[in-house]
């Protein structure tokens, strides 16, 4: 004896692997499920293979954007303790994330966190990043080895939307990390 999976009944099955009763309800009730399953199997990989296509569209702009955040929201979070990279003030009405070799000017070191330092908003905005005090400061935050590398960095880069990606993924992961203690 096996139950009917639509209304509970037991029932001796007429047939290897019959799902349901031999009443006409239960047997299209159960079809209808059936299909309904696979219709939404379908939609959902129907709406996964848009949003790949959709994600293929975006311009690489997009990624470098949202590549950037991700970054910059570590590098907050990182330096949370610290004061202005620029003014060493410790009251700031908002954080940013400032580069000392700015991104126009140097791509290379777009993702590179010895270059991107919490600021005030009033040195990044105000006073473009107050570059000559955050230039003093620098050394003595990631050490002149490091310093004098950036210095010497090569001057452009074409990122590719792979490499954001992946470096968006990475530093989301750092930031957990980070976040946990």
């Amino acid at each position: 004896m096996k139950r009917c999976r639509i209304c509970k009944t037991p029932y001796t099955a007429t047939r290897p692997l019959q799902p349901t009763c031999d009443s006409y309800d239960c047997k299209v009730t159960y079809a209808l499920s059936i299909a309904e399953k696979i219709k939404a199997k379908r939609e959902k990989a129907d709406r996964k293979e848009t949003k790949a296509k959709l994600a293929e569209l975006k311009p690489l702009q997009y990624w470098l954007k949202r590549t950037e955040k991700a970054v910059n929201t570590f590098v907050r979070e990182r330096d949370r303790e610290m004061s202005c990279i620029s003014c060493g003030t410790n009251d700031a009405a908002e954080w940013h994330a400032s580069h000392w070799k700015s991104v126009g000017a140097n791509s290379a070191l777009r993702f590179d966190t010895a270059n991107i330092h919490k600021s005030c908003d009033q040195c990044n905005v105000f006073k473009g990043g107050n570059a000559t005090e955050y230039e003093a400061r620098l050394p003595a935050r990631i050490g002149q080895a490091e310093f004098d590398r950036l210095k010497n960095s090569p001057r452009s880069r074409k990122w590719t939307r792979e490499e954001c990606q992946a470096i968006e993924q990475e530093f989301k992961a750092k930031l957990k990390d980070l976040q946990r203690g």
